[in-house]
């Protein structure tokens, strides 16, 4: 690109009012100088400034001011994009707090480890057979799995890789791929503790909905709890 055909564009072409002579000259400097507070009043107006420049770029005028030509140059593109990023890395903690955990408060919420009481069926690998029981309690990162009817010992298993089959309130059975963490969380060692492990996206939304159901229904057990207290 033609570095010095572009300022003599800008110096001397076209009668630029002062509005846009400041918006093009002055808006990113400002905007950078507000950030120097570190206030979030400042994290605003440098975010309404970065927005209202990507506004004007993507509304830019053909063979307008400053640029004539038929669009502005991609570096513009790519500082306003970084701009842009930069932006959603500042606002990131007001998003969070004032949209995503409102509108998605649910789904952040049953992140927790919830009571439950799936049937649910083990398959250890190295061991024949199948351990059943159900599940005692669960969250998005694993599952207490009680013993009730084994076909070998614990104490044999040969590997810490399993497959846990879990009946959903539904009767739908959803197979995770599970390592063993812990086998002898009770003293006759009917509990083993176990990790989900390569969640597909599928899946994932599966255990997300069980987590909500648990959770829904945990609070709903909270609130009759004071009032049969009563």
């Amino acid at each position: 690109m033609d570095w010095t055909l572009l300022w003599d564009n800008i110096v001397q072409n076209g009668n630029v009012s002062v509005f846009r002579f400041v918006e093009f000259w002055l808006l990113t400097p400002l905007a950078g100088l507000f950030l120097l507070t570190l206030s979030r009043v400042a994290y605003l107006i440098y975010s309404a400034l970065t927005f209202y420049k990507f506004y004007s770029l993507v509304s830019y005028t053909p063979f307008d001011w400053p640029y004539f030509a038929a669009r502005p140059h991609i570096g513009a593109f790519m500082i306003i994009s970084l701009n842009m990023i930069f932006v959603l890395i500042l606002m990131w903690p007001l998003i969070k707090k004032y949209l995503l955990s409102y509108h998605f408060k649910n789904i952040w919420d049953a992140r927790g480890r919830y009571e439950a009481s799936f049937k649910a069926s083990l398959f250890i690998n190295g061991i024949d057979g199948v351990f059943a029981g159900s599940i005692k309690n669960i969250s998005s990162g694993g599952a207490l799995f009680k013993v009730t009817q084994e076909l070998k010992p614990l104490a044999s298993k040969a590997s810490d890789e399993a497959i846990l089959v879990i009946q959903s309130s539904s009767g739908e059975h959803l197979n995770f791929e599970v390592e063993l963490i812990n086998v002898s969380i009770s003293e006759h060692k009917d509990l083993i503790g176990m990790e989900f492990v390569n969640m597909g996206p599928k899946l994932s939304l599966a255990l997300m909905n069980i987590l909500l159901e648990l959770r829904s229904q945990s609070l709903a057990k909270e609130k009759r709890a004071p009032s049969e207290a009563l």
